[in-house]
């Protein structure tokens, strides 16, 4: 084993707890923002998947090594979705981070968008010294080169506020505090996931019709952790080609290039420039590359296609609605005013008798032709005679009726007349005049009243 690994390897064994660090850092938001916060999953038209490799400090054995995948997409017009694994070795250290996403964007005025993400996450660590070199052990997992595992579930939120170009963010990756336990017979070595914060904003401003720039900042803290910054600003042209520089506290500095192929693929290099020290000075700097494939025609635009195709039914099915509302009032307006006129009719049916015998016979057919025409509106809107013997204004008077003249052996049932506003108590419905007045006529001679009425 090289001596700089065994001194890692005994100081994090002789310690009682160590506090970790957060996720590894790397440069794939200057492409793909997602990667700073769950809130932007489906914020994009199509699926979109993104694949990272990190080198860092190259030239350092043991230096860490990071390896990112990513996918989101939208699911429905204000609802995205993604998934995240990340894998970073150092020396003889393995963290696997994976996570699921959901974001809901709420519209809260004309291209003001206030978006929200939950991320639910797992976490391996383990230590794997099976073929390390090791001189003067001091601890038993050590020398009995033991490999060590620990895994830890933990959740994240997100809140991002976007406007034309402009986007403003918080996420908290752990909103808990996890312990990864190493045992040994006489030491108990501890990793200390604290919950973590990040800060992070970015505005894409046009410059023209062919170039534009895109500067980012972004600040990460946690509890009892010094707080960690970086700039960066992308500079493209035709939004196909991009040169950028970053800035990170500590003195890093990072110059990226990339390029955009007919919007189906991206992919971004980014070298890093160390500071000088101990653990640097023979690094050959840092190198990462990202991918990005977009697949779809415009998941997005499908699914508000589908919700404008909704939106249209919606409108049709209320149209169809008021259509069907005004019709029916028409047909009640014209029962009315065939009701009116066979209450005329009747009036002048009574008034037959008292004519002279050839006026009359002429007078009665005339009413009979009336009385047929009437009989044929009627059936044309799905209306019938009905034999009414009372009528209320409250309808718990028209129940009591009911009963009442259940008790005295007459069935009688009910219909409420919106354009009179009454509750009638009908003994039977009929489809002609004639049949309505045999009826009538058989109540009258039974002592009770009743009068014919149409409805439907």
């Amino acid at each position: 084993m090289k001596k700089q690994g065994i001194i890692f390897i005994l100081l994090i064994s002789a310690a009682t707890m160590l506090h970790s660090q957060s996720l590894p850092l790397h440069n794939q938001y200057l492409i793909n923002k997602y990667s700073l916060s769950p809130s932007y999953a489906g914020t994009g038209d199509l699926l979109n998947i993104f694949a990272g490799y990190r080198n860092q400090w190259a030239g350092i054995k043991g230096a860490p090594i990071t390896r990112m995948f990513n996918i989101t997409a939208p699911l429905w017009p204000n609802v995205g979705v993604g998934g995240e694994i990340i894998s970073d070795q150092s020396g003889y250290f393995n963290r696997l981070y994976a996570s699921l996403s959901y974001a809901y964007h709420l519209k809260v005025a004309d291209e003001h968008t206030i978006s929200f993400g939950l991320a639910a996450k797992i976490f391996e660590h383990s230590i794997d010294i099976t073929n390390a070199i090791i001189e003067n052990p001091l601890d038993p997992i050590l020398q009995n080169r033991i490999t060590q595992n620990e895994t830890v579930l933990n959740a994240g939120a997100s809140l991002l506020y976007q406007f034309k170009g402009l986007n403003v963010g918080f996420y908290s990756p752990y909103l808990l505090n996890n312990k990864s336990r190493f045992n040994s017979e006489n030491n108990i070595n501890e990793f200390l996931l604290r919950r973590q914060y990040l800060g992070h904003a970015s505005y894409d401003i046009k410059i023209g019709d062919k170039f534009g720039i895109e500067p980012f900042a972004i600040v990460r803290f946690s509890e009892k952790a010094p707080l960690n910054f970086e700039f960066a600003s992308l500079f493209k042209y035709n939004n196909q080609y991009w040169f950028g520089a970053s800035y990170r506290k500590e003195g890093a500095l990072a110059l990226s290039a990339g390029l955009n192929l007919n919007n189906q693929m991206v992919l971004n290099y980014t070298y890093e420039m160390l500071a000088v020290n101990k653990l640097t000075g023979n690094s050959n700097g840092t190198h990462e590359i990202n991918l990005g494939i977009y697949i779809g025609k415009g998941i997005k635009k499908l699914k508000k296609d589908v919700l404008a195709v909704t939106k249209t039914t919606q409108e049709d099915m209320k149209k169809l609605k008021e259509d069907t509302k005004k019709e029916q009032e028409k047909q009640k307006a014209k029962l009315e005013i065939m009701q009116q006129r066979l209450e005329e009719l009747e009036l002048e049916m009574a008034n037959v008798k008292t004519m002279a015998e050839e006026d009359r016979a002429k007078k009665q057919e005339e009413i009979d032709e009336e009385l047929l025409d009437i009989e044929k509106k009627l059936k044309e809107v799905g209306g019938q005679f009905f034999v009414v013997v009372e009528a209320f204004k409250i309808p718990e008077n028209a129940q009591k009726s009911i009963e009442l003249w259940a008790l005295k052996g007459l069935e009688v049932k009910m219909i409420y007349n919106e354009v009179r506003e009454f509750y009638y108590i009908y003994v039977g419905k009929y489809a002609t005049y004639n049949d309505a007045q045999k009826v009538k006529a058989t109540l009258k001679e039974n002592g009770i009243f009743g009068w014919i009425y149409l409805w439907k």
